[in-house]
């Protein structure tokens, strides 16, 4: 069961094509994974088609776009009692069918960037117990899509943000400060988020990150590594 979701500015940036190529891949492999949030964005961009077409024709030039703005402010903000996520029909299964043509773990849209499964992966060691795979996605400028790959009972360096880091859990579970997170669970983390999470199963978690800036160790030994690994 998916506990952490996306957040409304999440959803309704991508229902508005707004997100930079690497999250934009991120939130379309969680939609793939939960029919809760693919309806919230439904909802999100049912309420943004009728708002448009319910303005009446403005003169730009006297005023008419502040009052657009203004109307667009006023738009209700979604939230989990207006979201569905009992939903049924075509659509749910058309998520589920996506995510399970490619294996458990893996959303279609991921297998497609890759190519292949989580078993093909070139896995490259940042230190022990951590692996990474730097994702081929041609993101804004200091965004890096990667995968992480965590051993049990791994604990990450205690660090902070210079951005933002944005984690799609896809196998197993991490903990830290915030929570605990498992399959299909989202983390969004800005530079008011300092934690350190910790791999908390017997099995490995493996985790589709996106960050638009370096992290910030607060310790030295990772700070030394840091421009080696590029995280």
């Amino acid at each position: 069961m998916i506990n952490h979701h996306l957040s409304d500015e999440m959803i309704l940036a991508y229902a508005a094509g707004s997100l930079p190529a690497g999250q934009a891949m991120l939130v379309r492999c969680h939609l793939d994974m939960c029919p809760h949030c693919l309806q919230r964005l439904m909802d999100a961009q049912n309420v943004g088609g009728a708002l448009l077409d319910e303005l009446p024709e403005m003169d730009l030039n006297e005023g008419g776009f502040d009052r657009l703005l203004a109307q667009i402010d006023d738009m209700p903000v979604l939230d989990e009692a207006s979201s569905h996520p009992d939903h049924t029909g075509v659509v749910e299964g058309e998520v589920l069918a996506a995510s399970s043509s490619h294996g458990p773990d893996m959303p279609a849209l991921l297998h497609d960037v890759m190519g292949h499964g989580f078993d093909d992966i070139k896995w490259k060691l940042v230190g022990p117990g951590i692996r990474q795979f730097i994702l081929p996605v041609q993101g804004s400028e200091g965004e890096k899509v990667r995968l992480l790959k965590l051993s049990p009972g791994f604990v990450t360096p205690q660090h902070s943000h210079h951005g933002s880091e944005i984690t799609l859990v896809l196998k197993g579970s991490f903990c830290d400060e915030t929570g605990r997170y498992k399959k299909g669970d989202i983390q969004e983390a800005d530079d008011d988020v300092d934690h350190q999470p910790i791999a908390d199963t017997e099995e490995d978690c493996i985790c589709l990150t996106v960050t638009d800036a370096p992290l910030e160790f607060k310790k030295m030994m990772p700070r030394l590594f840091q421009p080696i690994v590029g995280i």
